[in-house]
């Protein structure tokens, strides 16, 4: 499939070089009938989990805006969230709105700003209480960008562009609850793929996690289809102790062919209670913020 994309897009690019000096107005017809999008990129995940026995503790991201007006078409951050109770998703409810003045220029001076939640806030917009959930549960959070001629962009809306939205910016997360751990030995076994941007896998499909040392992992690509170098490359995977969060990078490049080798690297979140992967990986020759999702099986 990757090949395939890579070859495509080649080919695209030669033949629109090819054209435009006899199709300008024909492009300049399509482009004028293109309705633009928004990004909402993810800077960072500043904590990315909740605390189990304090509610007034907040899970948080930094996020950037970019849009064709420099930031100026999105109004409103809408932010949403479900239970999911024992691996099974709920209802999801609208916890907050935030309004896009809130931000401010970053160092690029397109809008930067701060999405948090509380867990108090985030269980009682979904009409729960302490008691109802247990450590080994999670919230799905979902970011909703509200243009300012109504349209909204978020990880399922109709529009964005196919494997993912407008580049490739996630909208999407998963806040687990933090538990101490002693080392990274939970995350060794076999994980089911739930979300892969990237689409190296379907969901359901299955990937081989081993354990190393300390708080080391590695996610094997035994299973990957798509590359050349399936027996010996790997994402390692470093757990910050202190929150859940997760640093990634490849042990070599990943030989998608054609001479296309790309490293990989990216940040994320662990379920230090449910054992739950969450990454942004960045191919580096081309492609960031895709989101990687696996959960234990």
């Amino acid at each position: 499939m990757k090949k395939i994309k890579l070859i495509l897009s080649i080919l695209t690019g030669f033949v629109l070089i090819n054209s435009c000096s006899t199709e300008d107005k024909l492009i300049d017809q399509l482009f004028d009938t293109v309705e633009r999008g928004a990004v909402l990129r993810t800077v960072a995940v500043t904590n990315p989990t909740f605390d189990f026995l304090d509610t007034s503790k907040s899970w948080s991201v930094t996020l950037e805006i970019q849009d064709e007006q420099q930031g100026t078409l999105v109004s409103d951050i809408e932010v949403y969230a479900t239970l999911v109770d024992d691996g099974v998703a709920g209802s999801e409810s609208l916890v907050k709105t935030i309004p896009t003045s809130s931000f401010a220029p970053g160092p690029f001076g397109l809008p930067r700003g701060d999405v948090s939640l509380t867990l108090q806030e985030t269980i009682d917009a979904l009409g729960i209480s302490v008691g109802d959930y247990d450590s080994s549960d999670s919230f799905n959070i979902r970011l909703v960008a509200v243009l300012t001629d109504g349209r909204e962009y978020t990880n399922d809306a109709a529009g964005t562009v196919t494997g993912g939205s407008f580049f490739s910016s996630p909208f999407a997360y998963s806040a687990q609850f933090f538990c101490a751990l002693a080392d990274a030995s939970a995350f060794d076994g076999t994980y089911i793929v739930t979300n892969d941007a990237w689409a190296d896998y379907n969901p359901g499909e299955t990937v081989p996690v081993q354990y190393v040392s300390g708080y080391t992992f590695r996610i094997l690509s035994t299973n990957n289809p798509f590359i050349n170098n399936p027996g010996t490359s790997y994402m390692e995977v470093t757990i910050d102790p202190s929150d859940g969060s997760a640093t990634v990078t490849s042990n070599e490049c990943f030989d998608y062919g054609g001479g296309f080798c790309t490293d990989v690297v990216g940040t994320g979140s662990v379920g230090t209670c449910t054992g739950d992967i969450n990454l942004v990986i960045d191919f580096t020759l081309c492609c960031p913020n895709n989101s990687f999702n696996l959960v234990k099986q």
